[in-house]
């Protein structure tokens, strides 16, 4: 169930509610609209297990001996359907599929262009720069996302892949952010490279990918790949949070006592924190981790009587030195 409380789609709808109400009720619709919808693909799945398919064009042996049972849909709508059902049904499917990869494509660019290039490394860059950033991440992410369909033999696999990842990376992320006050961008890059790394290695029998570590209960299927029955996933999962927390607090302490100096603090996740306008001077230096040159303008304090303030003394100086102007008009 944990798998999918992080969903993308999910909290994108959520986040783009008009009220918090409104993202309540909508996540209580979901959850029964999910399984309303759901039950149709169910139906598809039960009349392609209980077909005879040698009684149809398709012949023997049928789709789940050829492994071709994630292929269920397309195969029912072309072999058990009269034509036009066949024609309007597979360019619904194959419609369904180029919206939501290029949506995907754009929303991975768009994202890329402002929290990752904008907000770390160019700050000050302008819109139009942004736009030729994204136009080129279209490209990449495009190129990469068809080399990886016309190379993987499982597009299932693919997708079970991908909802991995968004459990063992985003869910930490999600956890720390919400309810993780400490947590910075250090710890979360941390977090993201060690479940990474950890997933990864952990194989993918979908994908034919062999695992670099072997957890306790591996055993090889029927092509050799070597199966994980250790909850590895979810070690994972832990691995990153943790991570995420561990280093998030290590950065702060560092970065806090003046071990390390302001300037390492390259991401701005922990100086940038302290605003020069909320601190006073002696906090500023008793820090004792930012130079003098940093330190926001004291204002000057004037004095109590504006006499002392705007008294010209010189003026007064020069009077009292000046001789008597009255005793020589009377001599």
């Amino acid at each position: 169930m944990l798998l999918w409380i992080p969903w993308q789609a999910y909290f994108q709808r959520v986040l783009s509610s008009s009220s918090a109400t409104y993202a309540q009720v909508l996540s209580f619709l979901a959850a029964f609209g999910c399984i309303v919808m759901a039950i149709p693909a169910v139906l598809i799945g039960a009349i392609g297990a209980s077909t005879a398919w040698n009684q149809t064009e398709y012949g023997v042996p049928d789709p789940i001996a050829n492994k071709e049972a994630d292929m269920i849909l397309p195969i029912v709508l072309q072999y058990l359907c009269p034509v036009y059902i066949s024609f309007f049904g597979l360019g619904a499917v194959s419609a369904a599929v180029m919206s939501s990869a290029d949506s995907s494509i754009l929303s991975a660019s768009s994202m890329f262009a402002r929290n990752i290039y904008q907000l770390s490394f160019r700050q000050n860059a302008s819109d139009r720069e942004i736009v030729w950033v994204m136009r080129i991440t279209v490209f990449l992410f495009g190129a990469s996302a068809t080399a990886m369909a016309l190379l993987a033999s499982s597009v299932y696999g693919l997708w079970y892949l991908s909802s991995d990842l968004v459990y063992i990376i985003i869910f930490p992320q999600l956890l720390c952010v919400l309810f993780i006050k400490g947590t910075n961008t250090y710890g979360a890059i941390a977090g993201y490279l060690f479940g990474l790394v950890l997933r990864i290695t952990g194989g993918e029998p979908y994908l034919y990918l062999q695992p670099l570590i072997y957890y306790p209960g591996c055993y090889p299927d029927e092509n050799n790949i070597y199966v994980q029955r250790f909850p590895f996933k979810t070690l994972a999962m832990l691995t990153s949070f943790f991570t995420n927390i561990i280093v998030s607090y290590l950065a702060k302490y560092l970065f806090e006592s003046g071990t390390l100096p302001p300037k390492l603090d390259f991401l701005d996740a922990v100086v940038a924190r302290y605003s020069r306008e909320h601190m006073d001077k002696a906090t500023l230096v008793k820090s004792d981790n930012i130079v003098l040159n940093e330190l926001a303008p004291v204002n000057p304090r004037h004095s109590l009587t504006l006499s002392s303030t705007f008294t010209n003394k010189e003026a007064f100086n020069y009077v009292d030195s000046s001789p008597d102007l009255s005793n020589t008009e009377d001599n």
